[in-house]
């Protein structure tokens, strides 16, 4: 990835909202997480800062996300986000070399 834009939700001092994506600087744009602090859940910062980002990266091929649980999946779709039919979402989790 050659490039990342973060994207931060403040009410005054205090850091509610936070979002990031990494790209390519072409085609490709991978959202890596979009946060909200639950006392200021459901109140359209997520979607504000998802909107914000859907606009900088809407002459990329692909926007991508792969959310970390499948209960999350459909607060994306709301957004146009389609689930990639035959995907399969892969990792690798180095946590036991960080002991």
């Amino acid at each position: 990835m050659h490039s990342s834009t973060v994207i931060t939700a403040w009410d005054e001092n205090r850091l509610i909202g936070f979002a990031r994506v990494l790209d390519d600087s072409e085609l490709v744009a991978f959202m890596h997480y979009v946060l909200v602090h639950p006392d200021y859940q459901n109140m359209g910062i997520a979607k504000h800062m998802i909107e914000m980002i859907k606009e900088k990266y809407r002459h990329y091929l692909y926007l991508e996300i792969m959310p970390e649980e499948k209960k999350n999946a459909a607060f994306y779709q709301k957004f146009g986000f389609h689930i990639i039919p035959e995907g399969t979402a892969m990792q690798l989790c180095n946590f036991d070399n960080k002991r």
